[in-house]
């Protein structure tokens, strides 16, 4: 690690950065030193004292429960003769634009709640008033978005807490859950804005959450908006390398086990590096704590590293719903406080390991996995939740990049890692074979040098830089370095994947086909092992369970070779620059992933598909799992967009008549039993060769729905459909020549029914 921190600090030069996290410690009641709102319960009523101080200043209005899923609005407490109105304004964006509200955006504002000013308990300068009904009962509409039914009659008011920027309110809040009426602790907040911190423009070109989420496009455009990251500031501005102000910093749970302690705050730690290369020294802390106050545990200004609540409980073994909630100040997407929740199961980082490692580390044959192995993974997990709580979005970074012979190179993965990003879907490397002599810590997925690419974007400050029109300068300079170095590169797949740089669950270099057949080497390895790992079981659960993992993992793979079939290779950039956006893959490795998917997708091994255990745990071909992966398969290759594609496509030099030759040599390889001398078909092939021909008579048959060109997306050109006719026609003489050669074979009635179909259409 130190290693590979020298080269990337050397490489982007540290350009400086600058943070100002507020100190993340909570205070006691009596050590307030700033004018806030105060709370206080009287007769079952809560009451809240307002400073005319604070009046029209934002603020934060909070709510949360034991998922420590936050949902919030930023607010105004505003005078209106003898009443307080809270109100949620439209917010005022750093970035140059308007925030509308979320449920009705053409409003300037909207008026959640009116209370009159309580006399009786009024002081001066101040105005008292009571919200007990806002807390219990009213049905807020939150962002994000949820819905709930509220029981009054089992809601009620607990206690509250004084902070000197902070209000917590504890309530148990009656609800209709699961058509019960349960009640649950919630707490609601009143949380002080910091003075609005300088912003980041979002630039689709780099992976960040926007300040908002949900309100803008993450294609390829720059809405205007912020990136979330976090507040820091260099002690020592002169520095090139400085300690913050004040660093981020991290509170593990004490309910985290004390065994997995060190390695969560080593999965943390792994982004030091990185924000040393931006310009930080020392920027993140994580504390240890042998107990959590119950104030401490629920308040905004403590970030802290939870543990699942499902854990071991009946039903939640394959819970892979790991994830972070923060608090973001939406006028400049600083992240004011972001949690991170550990709820994987070990089940599920074990399972994941295995199926891809365990022919590559003896310690995966020791199943459950010793310590040592499980708190690495612990680790990683911590390390890409830390990255999306550092700002970064999961997607696609640097994937189709890294050389194919680099993944079974110590010194490369020793320095560079197998995948550019923890915060990819890579997952561990099964690439490497075991006479390769890996050790088994290079096989685990790493913070790498696109994740310290990406925070020196979003956290390098300039300080020699005097206008914003040269910070913007600086930036797209970094941006730039896309263009000579590919695994910095970034893009979405949302809408569809557009080639191998986007997929996902499988290690992305630059060859997909040859690190497939690695892979499935280590697949195979993985099937043979499985009865060793389930000996010790009662029942077969644990084998049938990582057989099908098993086939997920086989399934995957297929698809990355699936991404390189019409795919493109995909570098944003503004129209200024030079070359294009996207490249078409080769034609010669595109025929290539066509002729292994053929062999190996639609003729898989007999290991994979009747392993020895099979007749042990099956007395039926139902349900056939292969099969739903392999028409899967079938359907994506004939997507309506994969065929748009091979139209662009056809727009390019060396590419013309690209469509009329994939749809036939696909359909030559399918049907290949129709030009050898075979006289019986697969049950499965049958299903297959079935398949394709109602799809294709599907896609002929479709009427036309509409002509809006952006709702055409899954509808067929003509210009396919007319390809598709014309191999269908070529099907049907062919099936009919194989008829009349071997009317006694075995698969007569297959190809007859495949006949039959083709003549009802044709």
């Amino acid at each position: 690690m130190k290693n590979f921190m020298i080269i990337w600090f050397l490489t982007i030069n540290a350009f400086g950065f600058s943070k100002n996290f507020n100190n993340k410690t909570t205070l006691n009641e009596g050590d307030k030193t700033e004018v806030f709102l105060t709370s206080f319960v009287k007769d079952d009523q809560l009451f809240l004292n307002i400073p005319d101080q604070i009046l029209e200043k934002p603020m934060m209005f909070v709510r949360h429960d034991q998922s420590f899923d936050y949902k919030y609005l930023q607010v105004v407490w505003s005078l209106s003769k003898d009443k307080i109105l809270l109100k949620v304004p439209r917010i005022q964006s750093k970035a140059g634009t308007i925030i509308p509200l979320e449920n009705s955006p053409s409003l300037q504002e909207n008026i959640l709640a009116v209370f009159p000013i309580d006399k009786k308990s009024n002081s001066w300068k101040s105005n008292c008033i009571n919200i007990t009904n806002l807390i219990l009962k009213e049905e807020i509409q939150w962002t994000p978005s949820f819905s709930e039914i509220i029981v009054p009659k089992l809601s009620f008011i607990q206690d509250v807490k004084n902070l000197n920027n902070e209000v917590i309110i504890k309530s148990n809040r009656g609800l209709v859950r699961n058509n019960s009426k349960v009640s649950v602790p919630v707490y609601f907040g009143f949380y002080a804005l910091p003075p609005v911190m300088e912003a980041r423009r979002f630039d689709y070109r780099m992976g960040f959450f926007n300040e908002e989420k949900s309100s803008i496009s993450y294609d390829t455009k720059n809405s205007i908006a912020s990136i979330t990251r976090w507040r820091l500031e260099k002690k020592y501005k002169n520095k090139d390398v400085s300690v913050p102000i004040n660093p981020i910093t991290f509170v593990i749970s004490p309910k985290i086990p004390k065994k997995w302690r060190p390695y969560v705050k080593l999965g943390i730690e792994e982004w030091l590096p990185a924000f040393e290369s931006a310009g930080f020294k020392n920027a993140l802390v994580v504390k240890e704590v042998e107990t959590l106050n119950n104030w401490d545990n629920h308040s905004l200004n403590n970030s802290i590293v939870r543990w699942g609540n499902n854990r071991n409980v009946r039903g939640s073994e394959s819970n892979k719903a790991s994830t972070i909630s923060e608090l973001v100040d939406l006028r400049s997407g600083e992240i004011l406080k972001s949690d991170i929740l550990i709820r994987t199961s070990y089940q599920s980082l074990a399972d994941g390991y295995f199926i891809r490692c365990a022919p590559l580390d003896k310690r995966a044959l020791e199943y459950p996995f010793p310590d040592d192995l499980m708190g690495e993974l612990i680790q990683s997990l911590v390390a890409h939740e830390a990255g999306h709580a550092f700002g970064i979005m999961d997607n696609n970074y640097g994937e189709y990049s890294y050389p194919f012979e680099k993944m079974r190179d110590k010194a490369w993965l020793e320095n560079m890692g197998h995948t550019p990003s923890i915060m990819t879907y890579a997952r561990h490397n099964n690439i490497v074979q075991p006479e390769d002599s890996i050790p088994p810590s290079l096989l685990i997925q790493k913070v790498g040098p696109t994740d310290f690419y990406n925070i020196q974007w979003a956290y390098t400050s300039f300080p020699n830089v005097s206008s914003s029109h040269e910070k913007e300068i600086e930036l797209e300079r970094i941006i730039r370095l896309q263009d000579s170095i590919t695994w910095y590169r970034y893009n979405s797949s949302q809408n569809e994947i557009i080639g191998p740089a986007s997929t996902n669950e499988v290690v992305e270099d630059n060859d997909p086909v040859k690190s497939t057949k690695m892979a499935l080497k280590n697949l195979k390895r993985v099937i043979e092992l499985l009865p060793k790992v389930n000996a010790d079981q009662k029942d077969n659960a644990r084998l049938e369970r990582l057989y099908e993992e098993s086939l997920d993992l086989w399934y995957h793979h297929m698809r990355h070779v699936v991404s390189l079939i019409g795919g493109y290779d995909i570098h944003h950039k503004s129209i200024s620059q030079g070359g294009s956006i996207y490249t078409p893959i080769a034609l010669e490795l595109q025929e290539e992933a066509i002729d292994f998917l053929i062999s190996s997708a639609f003729s898989p091994p007999k290991w994979l598909v009747n392993p020895e255990f099979a007749s042990k745990i099956n007395y039926s071909t139902y349900p056939d799992k292969i099969l739903e992966y392999q028409q899967k398969l079938l359907l994506e290759l004939l997507r309506s967009q994969r065929m748009k594609r091979f139209e662009q496509m056809e727009k390019t030099k060396g590419y013309e008549g690209v469509s009329k030759k994939y749809i036939s040599r696909f359909q030559l390889g399918l049907f290949k039993e129709l030009y050898d001398k075979v006289i019986v078909v697969d049950p499965r092939k049958q299903e297959i060769q079935s398949t394709y021909i109602d799809k294709l008579i599907w896609i002929i048959s479709e009427d036309r729905v509409n002509f809006n060109s952006n709702k055409k997306m899954h509808t067929y050109t003509d210009y396919s459909r007319g390809i598709f006719m014309s191999q269908l026609m070529s099907l049907k003489k062919n099936i009919e020549k194989k008829l009349k050669k071997n009317k006694g074979e075995v698969s007569v009635g297959h190809w007859k029914l495949c006949l039959n179909k083709l003549k009802k259409v044709l």
